[in-house]
Parts: structure tokens; C-alpha cells; sequence
């Protein structure tokens, strides 16, 4: 039995923690979080990833929003990890529902609520994200 997009859609919101197949450019699955979903129903994301990209670590603005995240607090991670906040990944929310349902995605957690207000409240004050996009993704 095939479930309508309403009831597979409701994981896809802010502080959602998925993991997906789906991404082209990446050959493993990968951990994302839900930051926001726009009033056209594109959904707004970070990717977490086990280590800090190199590349950052002489951007202080970039190296200031890799947010941790510890395994202790999220049972689905292998180890310490970080929520990358430097650049707001879109995708289409039904091109996600229908990844959901071909098992390509799955829900795997929830941000803790304090983590998700900490986030926001540091994307918010970036210089990283333009006005759009923080009324778009970020409130």
C-alpha cells in the first residue's frame, strides 16, 4: 500500500533528520537536516558530515558555522559529527517525498530542541545567508 504525500510529507520539517541516497555527486548515503520549508514547498537543508572540510579551516565565517553535533545526543551517528550551516542546500519537497517512498530516504531523528534553537539563531546573525534566505528558511 502506497501512502498518500500528506502522511509521507510530515517527517519533512524543521529539525527532521534524514538519511538519503538521492544526492548525485556523493557515492554514499548521506545525513541531512531539515532547516526550513518555503511557502513554494522547497525544502531547505544542511548536510552533516563527520569532519570539518579542510578547505574552511582558514575561513573563520565558514569554520564558525560547522555546529557539533555528539553521538551521546543522536543514536543514529557513529561518532562526533557536524552540522555544515555554511551554504542552505534546496530541493523540491515532493521530489523528497517521492525518494521517501521509494526507500531512498528515510526519517532517522529529530534535532533536540535546544540544538535546533542554537542553529537558527546562529544562521541567522551570518553573513553567510542573504536576507531571502533567511525569511525564506531561517523564521
Amino acid at each position: 500500500m502506497e501512502l498518500p504525500e500528506e502522511l509521507i510529507g510530515l517527517p519533512i520539517k524543521r529539525g527532521a533528520i534524514l538519511h538519503s541516497y538521492i544526492f548525485k555527486n556523493i557515492d554514499h548515503g548521506k545525513f541531512f537536516v531539515v532547516i526550513g520549508v518555503s511557502e513554494d514547498y522547497v525544502v531547505g537543508f544542511f548536510f552533516i558530515n563527520s569532519n570539518i572540510a579542510p578547505a574552511i579551516m582558514n575561513k573563520p565565517e565558514q569554520l564558525n558555522m560547522q555546529y557539533p553535533l555528539k553521538r551521546k545526543d543522536y543514536d543514529f551517528l557513529r561518532y562526533d559529527s557536524f552540522l555544515c550551516c555554511t551554504n542552505i542546500l534546496p530541493i523540491n519537497k515532493s521530489e523528497l517525498v517521492q525518494s521517501i517512498q521509494k526507500g531512498e530516504t528515510n526519517l532517522v531523528g529529530e534535532l533536540l530542541p535546544q540544538h535546533e534553537t542554537e542553529i537558527l539563531d546562529m544562521v541567522r546573525e551570518s553573513k553567510l545567508f542573504s536576507k531571502i534566505e533567511k525569511d525564506t528558511f531561517f523564521y
